[in-house]
């Protein structure tokens, strides 16, 4: 029996827009030139996610990493620069609401870090989740398993008795392995069809 769901959140509650598309216009570089140190810089955001450097820090590694100067106020920037393209999905929230109705718990899950977060707080987009699970404040992230059972648990369910929504095909893979049933997102209709066929089995 379903008794939570878990959502990620970029692509599934908001229309996806993470920090890397944000750095051409940070940095005024084009993405061409993003992409080519995609491989080099990668680490800088995991680190970043899980809140073990500082977004300071962050700044000025990326900046020695792609040999550019570091502009003034790159987190300021990368902050307009996320509330700017933050596009909920009123659908999907209205489903959680829905779920409530019907006792069904639901929880976030998301890889991010704490200055969108700070946006999505402010933009109320946290309201009316049951638990809220965000990497930055464990130092985890998916597809770690040990931050979907973590969620798991203060959600108080077990692993099997959740269903969990990403636009990823890794994190997916995580949550199928611990017993949670699965739902790939692409886009808001299909997610709620498909969270909904689930529950009605």
């Amino acid at each position: 029996m379903i008794k939570a769901v878990i959502f990620d959140y970029g692509g599934v509650i908001k229309v996806a827009h993470r920090l890397s598309d944000d750095i051409p216009e940070i940095f005024n570089i084009s993405k061409e030139e993003m992409e080519k140190q995609s491989k080099n810089v990668a680490p800088l955001f995991s680190l970043l996610q899980r809140n073990l450097i500082t977004e300071d820090d962050f700044w000025k590694k990326y900046a020695e990493i792609i040999n550019k100067p570091l502009p003034e106020n790159c987190g300021k920037m990368a902050r307009d620069l996320y509330q700017k393209y933050f596009v909920l999905y009123p659908e999907v929230l209205e489903f959680v609401k829905d779920l409530k109705h019907r006792k069904i718990k639901s929880a976030v899950l998301s890889n991010i870090i704490e200055l969108q977060a700070n946006v999505i707080r402010k933009n109320g987009g946290y309201d009316g989740f049951d638990v809220v699970v965000l990497s930055y404040q464990e130092k985890l992230q998916k597809p770690e398993p040990e931050i979907y059972l973590l969620t798991a648990k203060k959600l108080n369910v077990q692993p099997n008795e959740c269903i969990f929504i990403d636009d990823k095909e890794e994190n997916i893979e995580t949550a199928k392995n611990l017993g949670m049933r699965i739902v790939f997102a692409k886009n808001p209709k299909q997610v709620i069809k498909d969270i909904n066929d689930i529950i009605q089995e």
